[in-house]
């Protein structure tokens, strides 16, 4: 009997959700077609199944196909409630205000009800939605300041004013001609109001000039503030060739070492070793000895250039020194050129 009950019941719920799609060709001015009239019930059906097994991502899918293949106060109303259990309390207040607004002039009951929940629903989420007042100094007054939230670009006259955002993390960006742009990340909880205070500074006093988005710079670029030359870069990756070379033929002379010391005490291999194995024996202790050294030698001087250089740098904004060195690398040995006006 219990089994029967439940049955008839869904029945029941397929049924008047039938009569609320249908009653929309009347209540819109159009004619929706009967397999764009199923696809739309079935994607109703499982858009609310699946909002109460919290699949979210997944109802919200169903719900937007369901309202943009009807567009009726019954798909708008779930459509909404998806939203409000994302989080997303914007979203779903306004078109829980859209639902309201509907033509329902041909007096459908089910629409009826879902315009009475939605104006219910936009209510209750109204105090929910938190706001940023965002402030921003250092500029002169009617100096053109752009203002973004996220992606989205706020209106100049809207800026000091509290506007409507989702809970959670939001980045604020704030740019102004002849001024740094500065970003900064804010936390905002349901119902709150976070006032956000930046201040920008003359690009030509330095002012801080911060990706959004956290991308490093690339090489070459003015990193940590200064203008590193190229050779600066060359020479530091010149150095860490060097010293890898260093490492491993420090680790094969090591080895040679070991060889030798069992195999050839006094400078004179055993019996097992023919003239030619000596000999090649000697020519991998000269070799990696040989290398291991160059290799620290370049090594240590590709970096300490590469060092210097950055240490050295100028500053971005000030202007090229007069007089310096670049430091060089080569076969011969390593050395530096000078240069400049004297």
């Amino acid at each position: 009997m219990r089994h029967t009950q439940a049955r008839l019941g869904a029945t029941a719920t397929i049924v008047a959700l039938g009569l609320s799609l249908s009653g929309a060709a009347e209540a819109q001015g159009k004619q929706p077609s009967a397999a764009a009239k199923q696809t739309a019930r079935q994607l109703l059906v499982d858009c609310r199944e699946k909002l109460a097994a919290k699949k979210l991502p997944e109802a919200l899918k169903d719900c937007q196909g369901a309202h943009a293949i009807m567009g009726v106060p019954s798909t708008g109303l779930d459509l909404a409630r998806v939203h409000e259990a994302m989080g997303h309390l914007v979203e779903a207040r306004e078109i829980a205000l859209e639902v309201t607004r509907f033509d329902n002039s041909a007096g459908n009951a089910a629409f009826a009800t879902a315009m009475t929940e939605a104006e219910a629903l936009a209510q209750s989420l109204e105090p929910k939605i938190p706001s940023l007042v965002i402030n921003v100094s250092g500029p002169p007054s009617g100096a053109e300041i752009a203002v973004k939230v996220d992606a989205e670009v706020i209106p100049p006259a809207a800026v000091s004013l509290p506007y409507k955002v989702n809970p959670g993390e939001h980045t604020v960006v704030v740019s102004a001609t002849g001024f740094g742009q500065r970003a900064e990340k804010v936390q905002v909880t349901a119902g709150q109001t976070r006032t956000v205070d930046i201040t920008l500074r003359p690009a030509s006093a330095g002012g801080d000039v911060v990706d959004p988005f956290g991308n490093a710079e690339s090489p070459g670029e003015e990193a940590g503030g200064r203008q590193i030359p190229v050779w600066a870069w060359i020479a530091g990756g010149v150095g860490l060739v060097g010293a890898g070379v260093a490492v491993g033929f420090g680790l094969d002379f090591g080895d040679a070492q070991k060889t030798v010391r069992r195999d050839c005490p006094n400078n004179a291999c055993n019996e097992s070793y023919t003239p030619a194995e000596a000999q090649a024996l000697q020519a991998r202790w000269n070799r990696s000895l040989g290398l291991t050294v160059a290799g620290s030698v370049v090594g240590a001087a590709g970096i300490g250039a590469a060092i210097f250089g950055i240490v050295t740098a100028p500053k971005k904004g000030a202007p090229a020194p007069s007089t310096g060195f670049v430091p060089w690398i080569g076969p011969s040995g390593v050395g530096a050129s000078a240069f400049g006006h004297f």
